[in-house]
């Protein structure tokens, strides 16, 4: 036997564990670049479910608040630990065991008024948005399909109320009207419509030169039902978002109105007003910083919502 005949050793078995191979090929990446299903185990099932624009931290903080603030408003009286109306603290109590948030200048509760004014400043802010979508909208079809003298009529119309700024108008409106919630409500309504009208008559002038409408027109379709099956789809997504984003400006609108006593009127809780009465007394602090932060808060959570929702229904917007 010669020496390149002779035996060699042999190699020494591989010691690596079965648990030792599953981590490595946990920990290697995919042939193809994609996670590995040990990696996509780690995050639940249901959070890989939500986009990815409401998996941002703002908008999951925007979406806990105006949830919360959408509870107070719809459960206030249960939630509420005394009657807003009652006076039967001691006056100008400060924030403590007795009174959450204090008590204002007649022994009422702030905390409960901050709950209660809830219901009346988010639910007039959405009827506000809810009803100048409606007419902003219905006014910007017309003048978009229609064209012509109609859309002439329409648009001066509109440049007309935008001429003057909102809030003086608005104010304008609501002394002319009389100081109450409808009135502020009917003023800030005035200023509101022609911002949707603008926009939608935009969109409509961009969807209306499209092939599938002039296919519906051909094929005898109605002006209405082309409005109504062609072109409303289409521009629901940009609506919607400007009417979310809108909420907190007309919120703080409102809010405007009644800080200046063209609004809610005593004894209703409503934070402007409650804000407006701690003017007179400035140095107990509480009562108009409570109020203030409440439509602080309100007014970020639905802002950051309506960006969450632009990023989400923008087709031109990066998916991460």
């Amino acid at each position: 036997m010669t020496h390149d005949d002779a035996p060699r050793p042999a190699l020494p078995t591989s010691t690596t564990t079965a648990h030792d191979d599953a981590a490595a090929s946990a920990l290697s990446p995919a042939h193809d670049g994609a996670p590995t299903p040990a990696l996509r185990r780690r995050s639940p099932s249901w959070w890989r479910r939500i986009p990815p624009t409401w998996r941002a931290p703002l908008a999951i903080a925007a979406a806990i608040l105006a949830i919360a603030w959408t509870i107070v408003a719809i459960f206030g009286p249960l939630l509420a630990p005394h009657d807003p109306l009652a006076q039967d603290l001691p006056r100008f109590l400060p924030p403590g065991s007795q009174a959450l948030l204090g008590t204002d200048e007649l022994g009422r509760d702030v905390f409960s008024r901050i709950i209660a004014g809830a219901r009346v400043t988010i639910g007039l802010a959405l009827l506000l948005v809810l009803m100048s979508m409606l007419i902003g909208s219905f006014l910007g079809v017309i003048a978009g399909f229609f064209g012509r003298w109609v859309d002439e009529v329409i648009m001066r119309l509109t440049d007309l109320v935008m001429a003057f700024p909102t809030v003086i108008l608005a104010m304008v409106t609501a002394a002319a009207l009389g100081a109450s919630l409808f009135n502020a409500v009917l003023a800030a309504l005035v200023v509101s419509w022609p911002a949707y009208a603008r926009v939608v008559r935009s969109l409509v002038l961009q969807v209306r030169t499209s092939d599938f409408v002039a296919s519906g027109r051909l094929l005898g379709f109605s002006p209405w039902r082309s409005m109504r099956q062609d072109i409303l789809p289409n521009i629901a997504g940009p609506t919607l978002v400007m009417a979310s984003l809108d909420i907190g400006t007309a919120a703080l609108l409102l809010s405007g109105l009644s800080f200046l006593g063209l609004g809610a009127k005593p004894p209703t809780p409503e934070w402007g007003s409650m804000v407006g009465s701690a003017v007179l007394n400035f140095d107990k602090w509480w009562l108009g910083l409570f109020p203030g932060v409440a439509i602080l808060t309100v007014v970020m959570a639905f802002n950051f919502l309506g960006d969450a929702l632009r990023d989400q229904l923008d087709p031109g917007s990066e998916r991460v």
